[in-house]
């Protein structure tokens, strides 16, 4: 069994030298773009993501508000049971436990400040938060699906725009 099942409950009880908020503010995370695939309709999505085990560890903690279509995924090295869990986090929200193909295995809400674990239940690849709610308000459901090329369906690039040259008129 992996370890890293437990690392965000285990990881946000690493030592942090200069406390939580100074910590958190050197700790950077890359930011990548997600499509997020309903029935109804695609959005695009800004997150940060979470892969090392001191990102992992911090996560959403401490931050006071989270834009819509921002969030944070969390990035495995593999399959498994994933556990999460509020700790010094202010934003309530949702989580979409997310398989290796990019389908939403499922969705729970998180409760600020909570110590109870929310469990997958079943192995993932990922885990996105997003502000709770959202996932209710857009339609997104268990099986659909989040597109990027962690999950073998990159997105497509938007054609780029050449704007047409001019001619000038000769006298």
């Amino acid at each position: 069994m992996k370890f890293w099942l437990a690392l965000v409950v285990l990881g946000s009880m690493l030592a942090m030298p200069d406390g939580p908020a100074n910590s958190q503010s050197k700790l950077v995370f890359d930011t990548t773009t997600i499509q997020v695939v309903t029935a109804e309709r695609r959005y695009l999505w800004r997150v940060q993501l979470a892969i090392s085990d001191r990102q992992m560890a911090q996560g959403l903690m401490f931050r006071k508000t989270l834009k819509p279509y921002d969030g944070m995924l969390f990035v495995f090295e593999g399959l498994g049971i994933a556990r999460m869990w509020m700790k010094n986090t202010i934003i309530p929200l949702d989580m979409l436990f997310i398989k290796a193909d990019g389908t939403v295995e499922s969705i729970k809400q998180g409760v600020p400040h909570s110590l109870k674990i929310v469990s997958s239940g079943k192995p993932v690849r990922a885990v996105l938060e997003i502000p709770r709610g959202t996932s209710k308000k857009l339609g997104i459901e268990v099986g659909d699906r989040i597109r990027h090329e962690m999950f073998g369906t990159p997105l497509k690039p938007l054609p780029s725009y050449k704007p047409k040259t001019m001619r000038q008129k000769r006298s």
